[in-house]
């Protein structure tokens, strides 16, 4: 017999604890669905506590023309950080110019340009990043954040330092985030609203019977209506498993950092452009350091934990130090840490080209049904929650795999009874927090 908690089949049963599963399990137990989250070890330990630590919008997609992504991830940074103040906050990027600053020769936006000034060689100009800052500026209605602005760093203090020969420079806006605290909050607002929150609680089977999936994790058997596979990195494997199409590639790419002694005084964070046509960040890290990455490698599988190899570290100190006037060395590294990005991309082109949207794949051939969440930024956590809430209620609400009984859906949406859950103001999510 399956054990559960007295109430009978869970709602939703969600595979993963990171961000993704988290903000699933928040948004559905918000709702008044009755969920479970199985995670094989810690919350948040794997891929959504390894990242740039940023809530942005993502510049550089621009060049990938991927306007919708860029969009969604602009309004959610503002609102993110009326949320949660408590662990994210405005951070300036300066964006300094040199003439040899190149697209990536695969984007759309480098071959546009090929075509209308060939005689500009793939090289950035100026005039194009500035209206590129001006499209970041408002695609996503910002209100809170201060607008783009030039700088002339031959007298600006983000010029003290950099290289001489760097006399012009660009400064937006964007967001930090305490990235794997987010994951926590989020796993308690989800276990305060009624969700069985199970770390180190491995899925080993799952098979599905009558519309119910039963499954084995951590050595206990719970029956669930729907299974969310959100395991991240992990998520192919048990998509093959429980149905995934073969033609949905999960494309594991390894983005690593390296942790220098801090190389400048201001608050600001740097946006430096490769002649490889690549970005790197150099942000202000834990008040006496710096963080700089991140890489962008494919991985062999997810069982292979990730590490910044001595070619990934070299690369990444080469490619600050052509814009620092003191070149960063090896000696000044005091950490190092990567992290795997479970990406929506068919393997064709570089890795830094593979999408950073996410998919949601909903399968139903197994007997019940199963919903596969593929890729996403941490950015847009909430808005991919809200996503799979929309297309779970669509499943229940075809009459093909029956929905909750007593928690009908409204107009076949995902508004079930109980209000979906909400942040106020700037008030924290956990407010004992």
């Amino acid at each position: 017999m399956a054990q559960q908690d007295g109430g009978g089949p869970f709602d939703l049963l969600v595979i993963g604890g990171g961000v993704n599963g988290c903000a699933i399990a928040r948004d559905a137990a918000g709702r008044g669905l009755r969920v479970a989250l199985c995670e094989a070890g810690d919350l948040g330990q794997g891929t959504s506590s390894a990242s740039t630590k940023l809530f942005h919008g993502g510049l550089r997609y621009l060049e990938y023309l991927e306007l919708r992504l860029v969009r969604e991830a602009l309004a959610e940074r503002e609102v993110l950080l009326r949320m949660m103040p408590h662990i994210a906050w405005p951070l300036r990027f300066v964006l300094p110019l040199h003439p040899q600053m190149r697209f990536e020769a695969s984007t759309p936006v480098s071959r546009l340009l090929g075509l209308a000034m060939p005689w500009a060689r793939g090289r950035r100009p100026a005039w194009l990043i500035r209206l590129g800052l001006a499209l970041y500026d408002g695609l996503g209605g910002r209100e809170i954040l201060p607008p783009t602005r030039s700088l002339d760093l031959r007298r600006d203090a983000a010029g003290q330092p950099l290289q001489s020969r760097f006399t012009r420079a660009f400064e937006y806006s964007d967001c930090w985030v305490d990235d794997s605290r987010l994951v926590v909050l989020l796993a308690r607002d989800a276990a305060a609203r009624g969700a069985r929150i199970l770390t180190r609680c491995r899925v080993t089977e799952a098979r599905a019977d009558q519309g119910l999936w039963t499954v084995q994790a951590g050595g206990q058997a719970l029956q669930a209506r729907l299974l969310v596979n959100a395991a991240g990195p992990w998520a192919g494997q048990i998509g093959h498993r429980l149905g995934l199409p073969a033609e949905e590639t999960v494309r594991l790419v390894r983005g690593s950092h390296v942790v220098t002694r801090r190389l400048h005084d201001h608050d600001r964070a740097y946006f430096l452009q490769g002649r490889d046509g690549r970005i790197v960040f150099a942000i202000p890290y834990e008040q006496d350091f710096t963080l700089i990455g991140t890489t962008d490698v494919d991985h062999p599988d997810p069982d292979t934990p990730p590490v910044c190899t001595p070619e990934e570290r070299a690369y990444l100190l080469a490619f600050v130090s052509d814009y620092f006037a003191r070149p960063v060395t090896e000696g000044e590294i005091v950490h190092s840490f990567s992290g795997l990005r479970a990406l929506h991309d068919p393997g064709t082109g570089s890795a830094a080209a593979a999408s950073r949207d996410y998919a949601l794949r909903l399968e139903t051939a197994p007997g019940a049904p199963v919903l596969h969440v593929i890729g996403g930024k941490i950015t847009t956590h909430r808005r991919l929650a809200e996503a799979a809430m929309e297309r779970i209620a669509r499943c229940w609400a075809c009459g093909a795999h029956p929905g909750p009984p007593g928690r009908p859906c409204r107009g076949g949406i995902s508004r079930w009874t109980g209000p979906p859950p909400s942040w106020s103001g700037c008030a924290p999510i956990i407010p004992s927090w």
